[in-house]
């Protein structure tokens, strides 16, 4: 599972590669795309009757607090990252700042959970920040006035993944991704209207992105990252984030034949062994709560 967490994760360059053939607005593109993907839900989760009734079990407070992660991990992280795409961030630079998650996300654990960080941990952390600097290669200085939009984007995962670990909530997985898309769905189509607006040319490049960004980034991406801050907690989640922009650099190679050079291929080594030095020795505390 968290090796389709990094596959599916990664995957959403190549849809928002073709959704950026569109020529939709980031409001517009992500309206839809969260449209489709409730729909899906919504569909699927009315067909089986045991998730039908996990809805019915749903207290007041699950309810607001799936709200809180939905505006945080859907909203705020990709509302940012889009955004900022939009207004020519450099794909480098935005991959640079969501790479300091796995960093906030432990030294917030240190500080507010009490979390035993080894100095190994710590230097497999920053070896990996170094391989993920080698890895999105070049980094030009367009559009460096957005990376304020990515800044939100990092604190709104970080913050997610914190108050997933805090609140421990015991919603099914399929249950909060289905209440997650659905709220984000209704914020992201009314910012749609009142920017983008709503309408569309449907188009076989539209099709396959939407497709894409639904099936594989979306339902998977998301689905695998709440089951792997369950299973394997936060701080080691964030950790595996690291390994994204390497992947994502296989994805691009793979899809649309950029070629990475060799100082990404150095990158992807250095990522390999950072992750694999801060992983090596699991925090039992967290283990103990997540």
């Amino acid at each position: 599972m968290c090796v389709a967490f990094v596959v599916a994760w990664s995957s959403g360059f190549v849809g928002a590669t073709l959704a950026d053939r569109t020529g939709l607005g980031a409001w517009s593109l992500l309206a839809w795309r969260y449209l489709m993907t409730a729909l899906l839900l919504v569909v699927g989760c009315l067909l089986v009757p045991s998730v039908r009734d996990s809805f019915r079990a749903l207290s007041r407070r699950e309810v607001w607090q799936q709200v809180v992660l939905a505006v945080l991990s859907h909203v705020f992280f990709l509302g940012g990252v889009f955004l900022a795409a939009e207004q020519g961030l450099d794909a480098g630079v935005s991959a640079l700042v969501c790479a300091l998650q796995p960093l906030l996300v432990t030294a917030a654990g240190r500080i507010f959970f009490g979390d035993r960080v080894s100095i190994l941990q710590w230097v497999g952390l920053l070896i990996a920040l170094v391989g993920v600097a080698l890895s999105v290669g070049g980094i030009s200085a367009a559009g460096v006035g957005g990376v304020g939009l990515v800044v939100v984007s990092l604190l709104g995962l970080s913050m997610a993944s914190l108050l997933e670990r805090s609140w421990k909530p015991q919603v099914p997985v399929v249950t909060s991704l289905t209440v997650q898309v659905s709220v984000a769905a209704v914020i992201f189509s009314g910012i749609a209207l009142l920017t983008d607006g709503l309408a569309v040319q449907v188009t076989g490049v539209l099709v396959l992105a939407i497709s894409w960004l639904v099936l594989l980034s979306g339902l998977g991406g998301y689905a695998t990252f709440i089951w792997c801050l369950r299973q394997v907690g936060a701080t080691r989640t964030s950790t595996l984030l690291y390994l994204t922009a390497p992947v994502t650099m296989l994805w691009a190679w793979s899809f649309f034949g950029q070629q990475p050079s060799l100082l990404q291929w150095i990158g992807l080594a250095v990522v390999l062994g950072g992750v694999g030095l801060a992983t090596r020795r699991t925090n039992h505390r967290e283990e103990d709560t997540a």
